[in-house]
């Protein structure tokens, strides 16, 4: 009797042995399944989410780059100073902030391109962390072309905000402070005057 109980134990640890092996191959099998299914996600994915949210921010930022050089012309303009040194700072001004907008907005689409990286490993990760627990290869694979096929989808994109306001703003403030300036006299004004309204009363000219 001792001999049959050692048999059976033997022959239970073998099948357990045998379950377990059978597992690990449904999850090799799984995981290769999801290796797969997410080989999709590549660097052209990445670099594509990227291209594509360029294409979508570009536009906008072209056009309210334009309408902040209008806004300078006419101002410039009103004021009689399109051939002055007014004109060369404020384009100098002007260029600055388009170059640190310029490159805020192409970090603003690499991070899109970041996101979609991230949320791919995460989904590869929790789908193996799944199989490995479960041990269902035929579950796993149905669930990773089913988190692919959300992830692959095409990015949402928010609208730029108004990336010239200061500038433009800063024009307006100038205007303002210069209306005040010749209405009261030259009493109350800007930092400088761009002759938008006149020379205030308290103002010197020089005459060569």
């Amino acid at each position: 009797m001792g001999g049959g109980g050692k048999g059976g134990g033997g022959g239970a640890a073998a099948a357990a042995r045998a379950d377990e092996q059978a597992r690990q191959e449904r999850i090799r099998q799984g995981t290769e399944s999801i290796n797969q299914t997410f080989a999709q996600f590549d660097d052209n994915f990445y670099n594509k989410r990227r291209e594509d949210a360029l294409s979508y921010f570009n536009p906008q930022f072209d056009q309210q780059y334009q309408d902040a050089r209008n806004a300078l012309a006419f101002s410039l303009d009103s004021s009689g100073l399109t051939n002055s040194s007014v004109r060369a700072q404020r384009e100098e001004e002007l260029q600055r902030l388009y170059d640190t907008n310029r490159r805020a907005v192409a970090d603003q689409a690499l991070g899109h391109a970041n996101t979609a990286r991230t949320n791919v490993e995460r989904a590869r990760g929790d789908l193996i962390s799944m199989l490995n627990a479960s041990g269902d290869a035929g579950g796993a694979a149905n669930s990773a072309m089913s988190r692919a096929s959300a992830l692959a989808a095409p990015d949402t994109y928010s609208p730029l905000g108004q990336l010239f306001s200061t500038f433009t703003s800063a024009l307006g403030q100038q205007a303002g402070l210069e209306r005040a300036s010749s209405l009261s006299g030259g009493q109350f004004g800007g930092r400088y005057n761009t002759g938008l309204f006149g020379v205030p009363k308290t103002s010197v000219t020089v005459q060569n």
